[in-house]
């Protein structure tokens, strides 16, 4: 990446960030109020409505939301184990609503831009489906609504994007449920360091998945 895109990006963070902060003060809430034990308490105020009302904030596709937060709070609010399937169950459901809202968007638009090498790449990702969704879903390279949208335009079928998705996204949720989990008792730090080298030992798997997915050069096998 060049120096330019570096300083742009670098603005579009800075930016990103002040507005975080510009929201969070307009509702009187300040950074520091954001804690573990903060958080677990305004999600189960809701009382029996909790899970209904963090699936409905999960699930739903328009509101940008960083998934392994999401699925850290399903772990801080309704444990490590409750707080896994109702992550998943409110990934899957963002991931299916932002999948058909791609294809509203027009994937036949999207597809005669496509021309080359990319093209190409549409066709391979139809062709197979399941397996592209699923290392996708397994080596997340990119934001979670990314993935979804971008899947969503492509020549994904929906059947082998569902099951590749429900398929590909239990490990990591339920390490980032755990370490969510992890952070609502000092007794339970030994947990917290497990869930830490749990997550180290997700990102190092990743990134070998994904040198071993990468094709090689021309000739080679």
């Amino acid at each position: 990446m060049s120096g330019a895109r570096w300083v742009k990006l670098g603005l579009f963070l800075l930016v990103v960030v002040g507005v975080a902060w510009g929201g969070l003060t307009a509702l009187g809430l300040r950074v520091t109020d954001i804690t573990p034990d903060n958080v677990r308490g305004f999600v189960l105020s809701f009382g029996v409505l909790a899970p209904v009302i963090y699936l409905a904030a999960y699930g739903q596709p328009i509101v940008p939301l960083p998934a392994s937060v999401m699925t850290i709070t399903g772990g801080l609010a309704f444990g490590p184990i409750w707080g896994t399937l109702a992550a998943l169950t409110g990934a899957t459901i963002r991931a299916c609503s932002q999948f058909f809202v791609a294809r509203l968007l027009g994937r036949a638009a999207v597809e005669k831009l496509l021309k080359g090498g990319v093209a190409d790449l549409n066709q391979r990702l139809g062709d197979n489906s399941f397996k592209a969704v699923l290392l996708i879903r397994i080596i997340p390279n990119f934001p979670f609504d990314v993935q979804n949208y971008g899947l969503g335009f492509s020549r994904v079928r929906f059947a082998p994007y569902f099951l590749g998705t429900v398929l590909g996204m239990p490990l990591s949720a339920f390490v980032f449920a755990n370490f969510g989990y992890a952070l609502t008792d000092p007794r339970n730090t030994w947990k917290l360091l497990l869930a830490v080298l749990l997550i180290i030992g997700l990102i190092l798997a990743q990134r070998r998945l994904t040198r071993r997915a990468s094709p090689g050069p021309p000739g080679t096998p």
